[in-house]
């Protein structure tokens, strides 16, 4: 930064006694860069002190009106001082709190008397808070950084039951799909390795079954389109769900689960959905069947849609999948959306003998059927819960429309 011709003479200049001021004015530099070079070639400033008569006390003296923010400096030096900039280095007045008001000079035999009276700098409140700020300097404890260890196999069930796809009113039904896949696959993923993902498909996915607009028992059911259109756009919605969810697990289950509004389309959408998309890792549940059941050590997953009564369902799972049942301990029975007097839109449990009963919500919104039931206030959520493979349920995530 600087040549060697001008260190050269800093060196030099040390041994010429004079301030340090003067020393920069004759090589021809600021004394903030004089100073800068010194330190760099491991000379220490001592603010000329060596020219400072320590020994006569009487004549080197400071005193201070807190009050009235003044103070005299007296000191009795070995050169005469020709500039201000000399005064303040032989006196080692702190320009940060004082500056330098009046000074003067006398002679006393071969020594000079230097006299000068500072005032306080009055700062402002940025003055304050920049000083604050450079001095600031805690005690600072770093972080012990814990190391996370995440559990590498678990198992996870994404029941999306009772979508109702071509609904009046029902317009966003899409955007929500996908946003819920985004944001509980997230969930899931920053805390465990998804190992075996099992997707709930059907069970009213789509809101009719006929040319006519029905449901498959003939019910008049509000539409927003006709049902080809319908089915095609649930058949592109399910294809992305299906590849997105499938990058993000070891193993995807597809599992068919057939509703009371859409038995013979949902079944057309999936089957064709499993011929299009045809991975090692998918195992596609696609038969039609009304009731099912996939296991996971000591996990026992049954699904079903739930239009029916489920007050004897654990005989029925028991009976029907004893084998499966005999070999689990955590039961776990997905249903959708009851046709009660009363909203089924929000989870509830019923654990009785090692068998919970779960009504999953739904991301459709209220038709005119569930307002003019009173079928009202019901949340719009999406719900994936988190099984460990030997300890059963660990935790769950909930994805809610707003």
């Amino acid at each position: 930064m600087y040549s060697k011709e001008i260190k050269d003479k800093v060196i030099k200049s040390v041994k010429w006694n004079l301030t340090n001021a003067e020393c920069a004015r004759r090589i021809g530099i600021t004394l903030d860069e004089y100073l800068l070079i010194k330190k760099s070639l491991g000379f220490k400033s001592n603010r000329s002190r060596n020219n400072i008569d320590l020994y006569n006390e009487k004549l080197n003296s400071e005193s201070y009106d807190l009050e009235k923010g003044t103070g005299k400096i007296e000191r009795l030096v070995s050169i005469k001082p020709k500039t201000p900039e000399e005064i303040i280095e032989l006196l080692a007045i702190d320009t940060s709190e004082w500056k330098l008001s009046q000074y003067w000079n006398k002679q006393r035999s071969d020594k000079w008397l230097i006299s000068a009276l500072v005032t306080r700098i009055v700062k402002n409140k940025e003055d304050y808070l920049k000083d604050i700020l450079n001095n600031f300097n805690p005690d600072y404890q770093p972080v012990t950084v814990i190391k996370q260890k995440r559990h590498k196999y678990v198992s996870c069930v994404l029941s999306m039951q009772d979508m109702h796809i071509g609904k009046g009113g029902n317009d966003d039904i899409i955007e929500q799909y996908f946003e819920s896949l985004k944001q509980l696959t997230e969930s899931v993923s920053n805390n465990y390795f998804i190992n075996d993902l099992v997707y709930v498909v059907g069970g009213d996915i789509l809101n009719m079954d006929t040319f006519g607009g029905t449901t498959t028992a003939g019910t008049p059911v509000e539409n927003s389109d006709t049902a080809y259109k319908v089915y095609a756009e649930a058949f592109d919605a399910l294809y992305k769900g299906i590849r997105f969810l499938k990058e993000r697990c070891e193993t995807l289950h597809i599992m068919y689960i057939p509703g009371n509004h859409d038995r013979l389309s949902s079944y057309h959408l999936v089957h064709a959905l499993s011929k299009a998309i045809k991975e090692e890792s998918i195992q596609w549940h696609s038969d039609y069947s009304e009731r099912k059941v996939l296991t996971f050590n000591n996990n026992f997953f049954a699904f079903e849609h739930g239009d029916v009564n489920t007050k004897n369902s654990l005989l029925v799972y028991a009976t029907e999948f004893s084998e499966n049942w005999g070999t689990t301990k955590f039961r776990t029975l997905y249903t959708g959306h009851y046709h009660k007097k009363k909203t089924v839109e929000y989870i509830t449990e019923d654990e009785i003998t090692g068998f919970s009963i779960k009504i999953i919500p739904s991301l459709s919104k209220t038709d005119y059927w569930h307002y003019h039931n009173k079928f009202i206030g019901s949340k719009r959520a999406a719900i994936i819960e988190v099984h460990d493979y030997d300890n059963g349920k660990i935790g769950e995530f909930v994805y809610n429309c707003i």
